[in-house]
């Protein structure tokens, strides 16, 4: 697999939901953005929510405890905007699924991972960084013991401070 090329196609299908979502929801506050992929290394999908979308959630559930404002804060799965314009990351995740790479499966997921790391750096870098100068941005798996991990090391990579000790401190 061209670990290269593939990065190019992902920043540019980041870039243009990121792109996108700001353009569509103007008035929305976002306080965090996410590619995500999942325990098996088959997807990419962008998940990002605002703080409108959150108060909205949090209006809603019964439960009032910080335990649960973290879980709907922080977990991409329960986000406004997960998965976001898919249709995007389609080809990459075709890519990822049929890749005779994946023999070597662990090292097949930690090239992924990096790969979504240096496409967020990217995209913090890019004429996007005024508008994603306040938001958190990291990368994320489902259903993996090592999602926390992950979120935390790649958080520390892509954000300045004080970004990176308000997302390392989500959970405190």
């Amino acid at each position: 697999m061209n670990w290269d090329e593939l990065e190019d196609k992902c920043f540019q299908a980041t870039f243009e939901a990121i792109k996108k979502l700001l353009t569509e929801k103007p008035d929305e506050n976002f306080y965090a953005f996410s590619l995500y992929t999942d325990s098996s290394a088959m997807t990419v999908s962008l998940s990002a929510n605002s703080e409108e979308r959150l108060h909205s959630i949090l209006n809603v559930e019964e439960d009032k405890s910080k335990e649960t404002q973290s879980y709907y804060k922080w977990a991409t799965s329960e986000w406004a905007y997960e998965g976001f314009y898919g249709e995007n990351f389609s080809n990459i995740s075709k890519s990822l699924r049929e890749s005779s790479d994946r023999g070597n499966f662990v090292q097949f997921k930690n090239k992924l991972i990096q790969m979504l790391i240096n496409v967020l750096k990217k995209i913090k870098l890019s004429e996007l960084a005024p508008e994603l100068s306040t938001s958190a941005l990291f990368v994320s798996i489902t259903d993996d013991d090592e999602a926390e991990n992950i979120e935390n090391i790649s958080a520390d990579l892509i954000n300045d401070e004080p970004i990176k000790s308000y997302f390392l401190s989500r959970y405190d």
